[in-house]
């Protein structure tokens, strides 16, 4: 019974020092991360997490990773163990805590590690700007919106361009954005809102004269005059579209003709002179204006113009007068060099295919000979012909199919000349008879009514001319 009794303590004594070595196998942790522990809750690990203090408040992750690996052969004193490869740490020895807070065995056995994931980090805004050089759909979605908002004109062509800039410009400076061109969030934000404030409204200013030059009751320009008013008159013509080209300050034959193309639709009366009446027209608001130039002053065109409109109205003029029969292209060829050439010496002027002012302005004037005149020669060179005591020949001329007044002129025929000379008779200025052809007595009849009327003295029934000598006596220059 002794036997048993001793045999019993001493077992209890062994289990008691067993108890005691392992206990002290139990060490305090050795932790690399500065004290800080992963709070991993007890139940999912199959060792005690030494060190935590804090409770978790949120729910463990489910997806932490567990690998079970043998342990190290254990007489080796320095080991590279698998989670250490992963936290950096080398050399842990057995019976020390891992990275993780787990406790290292010093006997043979399975080792947990614990591979917990890192926090997903919070993804950060891009920012989202479309500025100056931007292009595609989202820059024709703003251009849209800023044409709607009354910003811009024009159509979105998806291509942000120095007008775009200044359209948004003008929004962000309406509503209180930063004014920098940038339509970054902010100012997306409110150009989309229903807050968005549209253009301000801006008034359509009233149209405005031309400063009028102080003009003398006195002051009558004609044909032959030069000088600053003639100058002013020139640039007023030229922006109604009555002429073309630049002012010279001398009134020539082409602006006399636009002189009388303004009276037509703008006085009640033509008489290419620009007296008071005409030049307060002609200053005034109200001055209508045209789209067909009745010549080019000012200008020397020559070989080698291209796509020219004053070359095509030159053209257009040369064809009418049968020296040119090419296309009235705008450009200033050998074909139309030799045109001019042509008209030019049929006009006496110098042959030299530039068609300066000079030539201009005959060319574009009533007196401008067709290419059907032949002048005499005297070898090579052209004299004038001298001015004949009778026409011969007579071309019969027919009314206008709108009943306007159709110039008029010698060695022209037909029942608009005989008006012409019956009028002529009944006011006193034809002794000859009404034969209906227009010969050196009904020119002299024709410049004596002209000179009476105040009118261009040349000798040819033109507008003016015809419409004082059949409507009545207006106010000279008017």
């Amino acid at each position: 019974m002794k036997d048993k009794r001793f045999l019993k303590q001493g077992l209890l004594t062994v289990v008691v020092l067993l108890s005691l070595v392992l206990t002290g196998c139990v060490s305090t942790t050795d932790n690399p991360n500065g004290g800080k522990q992963n709070n991993l809750p007890t139940d999912e690990a199959p060792f005690k997490v030494l060190g935590s203090t804090q409770t978790p408040t949120a729910e463990p992750p489910t997806n932490i990773l567990q690998i079970i690996t043998p342990l190290p052969n254990p007489t080796d004193s320095t080991q590279i163990l698998p989670w250490a490869q992963n936290s950096g740490q080398t050399g842990v020895q057995p019976g020390t805590t891992d990275s993780a807070g787990m406790v290292v065995p010093t006997s043979t056995g399975m080792a947990v590690i614990t591979n917990v994931p890192t926090s997903t980090p919070v993804p950060t805004s891009t920012v989202y700007v479309i500025k100056k050089g931007s292009t595609g759909d989202d820059v024709r979605k703003l251009q849209s919106q800023l044409i709607k908002l009354g910003y811009l004109s024009g159509s979105a062509d998806g291509d942000f361009g120095t007008a775009t800039e200044s359209a948004l410009k003008a929004f962000q400076r309406r509503n209180g954005l930063t004014v920098d061109g940038i339509a970054g969030r902010a100012t997306l934000n409110v150009i989309y809102s229903s807050k968005a404030k549209a253009a301000a409204p801006t008034s359509t200013p009233t149209p405005r004269a031309t400063a009028t030059p102080k003009i003398s009751q006195n002051l009558y320009l004609r044909l032959g005059d030069s000088g600053r008013d003639v100058t002013k008159m020139q640039d007023r013509l030229i922006e109604l579209g009555y002429l073309s080209g630049k002012a010279t300050g001398q009134f020539d034959a082409t602006t006399e003709k636009g002189v009388y193309a303004f009276q037509r639709r703008n006085v009640s009366y033509a008489d290419g002179v620009a007296g008071p009446l005409t030049l307060q027209a002609l200053y005034s608001s109200r001055a209508k204006g045209t789209s067909t130039s009745q010549g080019v002053i000012g200008a020397s065109l020559r070989l080698g113009v291209y796509s020219s409109d004053l070359v095509r109205n030159m053209q257009a003029r040369l064809k009418v007068l049968g020296y040119y029969k090419g296309s009235t292209d705008g450009d200033f060829g050998p074909s139309t060099e030799a045109a001019v050439k042509a008209f030019q010496q049929n006009n006496n002027l110098t042959a030299d295919g530039v068609a300066g002012q000079a030539t201009l302005s005959v060319l574009y004037s009533d007196g401008a000979r067709s290419a059907s005149y032949s002048p005499q020669h005297t070898g090579s060179k052209v004299t004038p012909i001298p001015k004949p005591t009778e026409v011969t020949q007579y071309r019969n001329v027919t009314p206008a199919p709108d009943g306007t007044y159709i110039t008029l002129r010698q060695g022209d025929s037909g029942s608009e000349v005989r008006k012409l000379q019956q009028a002529l008779k009944d006011q006193g200025y034809l002794t000859g008879s009404v034969d209906g052809k227009y010969g050196a007595a009904t020119v002299d009849a024709v410049i004596r009514f002209q000179q009476n009327k105040g009118l261009s003295q040349d000798g040819i029934a033109g507008f003016a001319t015809q419409r004082v000598l059949f409507e009545g006596d207006y106010p000279i220059g008017s």
